[in-house]
């Protein structure tokens, strides 16, 4: 069960960061080698998934399933040796490695592995911490700019002696915005048909049920020995299984989106809504074209149809505000059974 709305903030405290001890100045918003992205207020999104897919051969013949090298994935079956991993390099590309029995009987040389006539596997497919997903995260945003973003830290012999600030103000707004929790990413949307495109109808995707992991990491706070750094935001549950139940929240979310969007944005920024204003149609005051029920061809046409604007109602996810200092990790589980088919 969620969080009541009064509960707004998740406080994460973790103290297993390693320390490093810097000695010369350090440019924020921080760097991660391998050419990770990362947004402006240092945070770095990536997900980890493990999962386990059962699936189906309903055909009398054998067949040779290609999976998406992406994941790592072992077919639980025998003494399991027919598997594939992946790691990230110090470059940040990614490479697999697969195992020779799987190697052995691969086919075109493609990755997957074969179903005997009506058998029935389980696979267990996972995003690893070593060559996890990462999250694009939009940049944090206000009026305010750039003025005040502190850009670097100074240090003299290991000791921190000062911070470098962006100062190229003027005279006028001696404040110029108060912070609110902003939003850092959208959801992907998946269902069972996107997640398992197989065009082959005799292959069967029975159930799967997992885990996904989302982690978010303030790569200032994480890499710096002198921990300085608290960040602010919303974040959105990553990805959105359309077909599959969702479940085990872990933190529990802090309200809906549509909750976040109608309701506190506005209560907590102190912002006023905006007005919705009806569209004004000017008509000329000339006789010159005036509107008839008459074609130019003489053809009467009834009155057009008037067409009511619906607001957007696709389906509602969970957000957290979160306050944090290092990292945090939000997970929660899906399952999905094919009792009324694909």
């Amino acid at each position: 069960m969620r969080k009541p709305l009064s509960i707004l903030l998740i406080f994460v405290v973790l103290l297993s960061a390693p320390a490093f001890s810097l000695a010369k100045d350090y440019s924020l918003p921080g760097a991660i080698s391998g050419g990770i992205t990362y947004n402006n207020i240092g945070l770095y999104g990536e997900i980890m998934v493990d999962f386990n897919v059962t699936l189906v051969n309903t055909a009398p013949y054998p067949k040779y399933v290609m999976v998406n090298p992406r994941y790592d994935f072992k077919v639980l079956r025998g003494n399991g040796s027919e598997y594939h991993y992946n790691y990230r390099t110090s470059d940040g590309n990614i490479k697999g490695a697969i195992s020779r029995e799987l190697v052995s009987r691969s086919v075109n040389y493609v990755t997957g592995f074969w179903l005997a006539p009506y058998e029935t596997v389980v696979v267990n497919f996972r995003i690893n911490e070593n060559a996890s997903y990462p999250v694009p995260l939009v940049d944090f945003r206000s009026h305010c700019g750039n003025l005040g973003k502190l850009t670097e830290l100074t240090y003299e012999n290991g000791t921190l002696v000062g911070v470098v600030l962006d100062n190229n103000g003027g005279l006028d707004g001696l404040i110029c915005d108060s912070l609110y929790p902003y939003l850092v990413n959208s959801p992907m949307f998946l269902s069972v048909r996107s997640m398992f495109p197989i065009p082959d109808r005799n292959i069967e995707v029975l159930k799967y049920e997992g885990v996904v992991n989302f982690r978010i990491t303030n790569v200032p706070n994480f890499e710096n020995k002198d921990k300085l750094f608290d960040v602010f935001f919303a974040v959105a549950q990553p990805v959105v299984f359309l077909d599959g139940e969702t479940y085990g929240y872990s933190p529990n979310y802090t309200m809906t989106y549509s909750e976040y969007v109608q309701k506190f944005v506005w209560e907590y920024s102190g912002r006023s809504r905006p007005e919705k204003k009806a569209p004004s149609v000017s008509v000329p005051e000339n006789g010159l074209f005036k509107l008839t029920d008459t074609l130019i061809s003489g053809v009467e046409v009834g009155s057009p149809l008037k067409v009511e604007r619906k607001s957007y109602s696709g389906p509602d996810f969970p957000v957290w505000i979160v306050f944090m200092g290092d990292r945090v990790d939000i997970t929660y589980r899906v399952s999905w059974n094919n009792n009324s088919g694909r």
